[in-house]
């Protein structure tokens, strides 16, 4: 019997073709959102650069992704089009890379590639934002090469596979800082691997390289002032055990704990659908490659230490994924051969949990393709009034970017205390009033109206549009 094994690389990316096309055809351009304007707006600068502009500076986020983003923008003619590529070609790296690596834990595997199309290609979050402008998924198509290098040093004992872990770290963390406690992760990792005593050296001596590398692309100066304003600096084991968290994202309230939370990346259905298909299908057996036991190892470090953050979200989770569906694989496998045994057909199988993870892919790209829609219809009822100046919450870098004239003050960065005159302010009030109480945004909107503002516009979604008396 022909087993679902070995699918040609045109249909094992099949699906990423058609969620690329479907996005085109609803008008998205993969831009929504504070921290995709602001790598398409680096990128420009940087394209500006080349041609006798002013240098970015690192403000908040590393530039590596923007930096390739304006490098393929000069070929193909448009940034924008440049960083969307390379968020969807990260997939495709991403899953050759895993490929490749379970393909040697298992030479003799069955399933292989029917797993990666519904454990990869197809998990909802990570297919959203590889057709997305955002830096994830460059980012974890990273780790996952360092992942595969740092197995294969661990194996093979070679030292080319540990200079290339080394050398995706740090591409890692130039395209993506929260990249760093899976960076710390691999590298201890690796270092158990280092039997003789001479051999630290050269160990040693590439995590200095490494160092240097990183720094040169995140200035001392930048990384500490990023570390004490991001919230890293309230890490706390009590966060573990807490269901109210208030951080950068305003106040957050959770159903359970955030240890909980975050290891139901496990069973998430925007993350891995199946999982919960597979626990009963797991054997303490399936830790004993070394290539398992090194995911284990990144998959609990990490949802620890994320745990003891202020804030969640489906960005900063995503980052475990791979690690935990690498671990899924063997459960997987039994899980298909039991549904053989039982005599239901595979492709019936297979075929079922593809529109079911296509129908959640769409569930979740909608708000986002929605959100993008009203960013540019905002955009289109600010630059009507023709303000100087425009105060937001939430809309900062859209409209820097959708209104090239007009001065842009995001509410969330501090306290004003007087509004210009003939200013506009665009914010969602009641999004105000439940998650940003106490905090800089609301704050602001409340001593705006004490100041007196004239309503111009209404947007359904809440958002409301109002002018600086």
């Amino acid at each position: 019997m022909k087993i679902l094994d070995r699918l040609p690389w045109p249909v094992l990316f099949l699906p990423v073709v058609i969620a690329w096309v479907w996005v085109e055809l609803s008008g998205y351009q993969g831009l929504n959102g504070q921290d995709a304007h602001d790598y398409l707006r680096i990128a420009r600068a940087w394209t500006q650069w080349s041609t006798g502009g002013e240098r970015p500076l690192m403000a908040e986020h590393p530039h590596g992704y923007p930096v390739a983003g304006a490098l393929l923008g000069a070929v193909l003619g448009s940034e924008l089009l440049g960083l969307r590529i390379l968020s969807m070609v990260a997939l495709l790296i991403m899953v050759a890379t895993l490929r490749g690596l379970l393909r040697r834990a298992y030479p003799r595997t069955r399933w292989l590639d029917a797993f990666l199309v519904v454990a990869f290609v197809t998990a909802p979050f990570l297919l959203r934002y590889a057709l997305v402008v955002m830096s994830d998924v460059p980012a974890i198509a990273l780790l996952c090469i360092a992942f595969s290098c740092t197995v294969r040093w661990l194996i093979e004992r070679r030292w080319l596979w540990l200079f290339m872990a080394i050398a995706a770290e740090v591409f890692a963390l130039s395209v993506r800082l929260a990249a760093a406690p899976v960076v710390l992760l691999l590298v201890l990792a690796a270092a158990h691997g280092i039997s003789e005593k001479r051999k630290w050296y050269w160990a040693l001596a590439l995590l200095a390289v490494g160092t240097v590398i990183t720094l040169c692309m995140v200035p001392v100066h930048d990384l500490r002032s990023l570390i004490t304003s991001s919230p890293l600096a309230e890490w706390s084991p009590l966060n573990l055990f807490r269901r109210t968290l208030v951080s950068d994202d305003g106040t957050l309230r959770y159903a359970v704990p955030n240890i909980v939370y975050v290891f139901g990346v496990l069973v998430h259905p925007g993350f891995i659908p199946i999982g919960v298909l597979l626990l009963p299908f797991v054997r303490r057996a399936d830790l004993s490659p070394v290539h398992a036991r090194v995911a284990l190892l990144v998959l609990i470090g990490y949802l620890l230490f994320i745990a003891g953050m202020p804030f969640q979200n489906d960005r900063v989770l995503l980052m475990a994924q791979p690690f935990a569906v690498v671990l899924f694989f063997p459960a997987f496998t039994r899980a298909m051969d039991f549904v053989v045994a039982k005599g239901i057909r595979p492709a019936w199988v297979m075929s079922g949990l593809l529109v079911l993870q296509g129908g959640l892919f769409v569930r979740a790209t909608v708000p986002f393709i929605q959100q993008a829609q009203v960013e540019r219809e905002l955009a289109d009822q600010v630059n009507a009034q023709h303000p100087q100046r425009v105060y937001t919450h939430g809309m900062g870098a859209a409209f820097g970017n959708l209104c090239p004239h007009v001065e842009v003050t995001e509410l969330w960065y501090g306290e004003i205390d007087r509004f210009e005159p003939g200013a506009m302010i665009v914010v969602r009030p009641q999004n105000l009033s439940e998650q940003w109480t106490g905090l800089p945004p609301a704050i602001n909107w409340q001593r705006a109206q004490a100041q007196g503002v004239d309503p111009v516009g209404e947007h359904p979604g809440g958002w409301v549009l109002v002018r600086v008396r």
